[in-house]
């Protein structure tokens, strides 16, 4: 994948892995145009990739008794794909499906085994950014409860993390820690 077409996309995505890391994590992505209304993949059934949305949107839901329940979506610069590498189960979490204008990047599993001996730094840095993304969702998710009628707690429709949270500098391992446990200062 060319890295001029990934930053007309996402122009931060540099920042946030530097520049010197880029190339061979490039290398490994794919570009895909999706159709809207394309799946992706289904719940549980086996993954290969993770995805990062460069256009468009993808919509999550999974069926749970016989009905289709939405999880919410995800825009540009966030990733989906993540939960089936980290969790080692490799099988999607949720049905995966492209809204209008979406393309994404692939990035199989197995190439990014391969670039962890070819650029720990990358993976590292990719790694932070995927945790850095788990953790905001689940902050969106525990700190802003829906709750229905019968009080049951219901997901909300917009669990993108900002561009420019994901783009933010790294710092040391003790700020990292603190971030996790909601520490300031």
């Amino acid at each position: 994948m060319d890295e001029h077409v990934l930053f007309e996309y996402l122009p931060d995505f540099a920042e946030q892995l530097g520049a010197d890391h880029l190339k061979p994590l490039l290398d490994r992505m794919t570009l895909h145009e999706l159709e809207d209304g394309q799946v992706m993949v289904h719940d549980q059934e086996p993954i290969d990739a993770f995805f990062l949305v460069l256009s468009g949107r993808l919509q999550l839901s999974i069926e749970l008794s016989g009905h289709h329940i939405q999880l919410g979506e995800i825009r540009p610069g966030n990733w989906c794909g993540e939960l089936g590498y980290f969790s080692g189960i490799r099988r999607a979490s949720s049905t995966v499906t492209a809204g209008p204008d979406t393309v994404v990047a692939r990035l199989s599993y197995s190439d990014f085994d391969a670039l962890i001996a070819e650029d720990s730094i990358a993976v590292c840095r990719l790694t932070h950014a995927f945790i850095q993304m788990l953790i905001r969702r689940l902050q969106v998710s525990a700190n802003n409860p829906v709750v229905d009628p019968e009080g049951n707690m219901l997901l909300l429709g917009d669990i993108t993390v900002p561009l420019s949270e994901l783009s933010r500098k790294q710092h040391g391992v003790l700020d990292f820690i603190k971030s996790l446990l909601g520490a300031r200062g």
